[in-house]
């Protein structure tokens, strides 16, 4: 098991923000995606495993981790796969975690970029909700998560100060809000209607909770 697990993937990524954020967190297990390498070693951050073809990490980083010569990376594992592959990094990535069993998953830099890639991340976050493994994409202003049946989040637990849902599924049906500013009530969202969008906690509740029948939901928990 590899416990509670970062993922560092090759998007570009706030290196102020992810400096305070993973300071701010504890992960058993670190792996990177490709040139998400370059990323852990901008940070300073042990690495357990790190996968791709490499094309487009920088050959000395690579060298220093490969040789164990980053502090806390002496035994770190490395996988190489072909250049030419049927599947995007992440994903080859995610399905080897998954394989391998984690409790949670947290991935950095799957939004920064291609917005063809920040698409296919969403997506994939699939993998993990079809296991019931909690996984998040997560930036400076994001945090972003799939979910099949009822979410509680605390207050204090907010990434940020909005909240939005967008259907993953054609439909998501028995939609249910409480805790939030906006209410709605066993209502279907349907790809194509931007319905539940910018919601916020109400002034009184101490937790905010999405209740769903049926579908998908896409969960998005946004700051300015």
């Amino acid at each position: 098991m590899l416990g509670k697990v970062l993922l560092i993937t090759g998007g570009k990524v706030n290196m102020d923000f992810a400096e305070e954020y993973t300071a701010s967190q504890e992960y058993d297990t670190v792996v990177c995606a490709d040139s998400g390498l370059n990323t852990a070693y901008r940070l300073g951050m042990p690495v357990h495993y790190f996968m791709g073809d490499f094309d487009s990490v920088s050959p000395e980083i690579l060298e220093a981790y490969r040789d164990g010569k980053v502090a806390g990376s002496e035994h770190c594992e490395w996988v190489r796969y072909p250049k030419e592959k049927d599947y995007v990094d992440t994903q080859l990535v995610l399905e080897w975690i998954l394989e391998k069993g984690a409790d949670e998953i947290t991935i950095l830099g799957a939004t920064g970029g291609r917005l063809d890639h920040f698409l296919a991340n969403v997506n994939i976050l699939m993998l993990a909700l079809k296991q019931k493994v909690p996984a998040y994409i997560v930036d400076s202003r994001n945090r972003i998560r799939l979910i099949d049946s009822t979410l509680s989040i605390a207050r204090e637990e907010l990434y940020g100060k909005y909240l939005s849902l967008l259907p993953l599924t054609s439909t998501v049906t028995g939609v249910t809000l409480h805790g939030l500013k906006y209410l709605i009530e066993d209502y279907t969202l349907e790809v194509g209607i931007a319905r539940a969008i910018s919601n916020e906690m109400d002034e009184i509740s101490e937790k905010a909770e999405i209740q769903l029948r049926s579908g998908v939901l896409i969960v998005v928990e946004s700051k300015d």
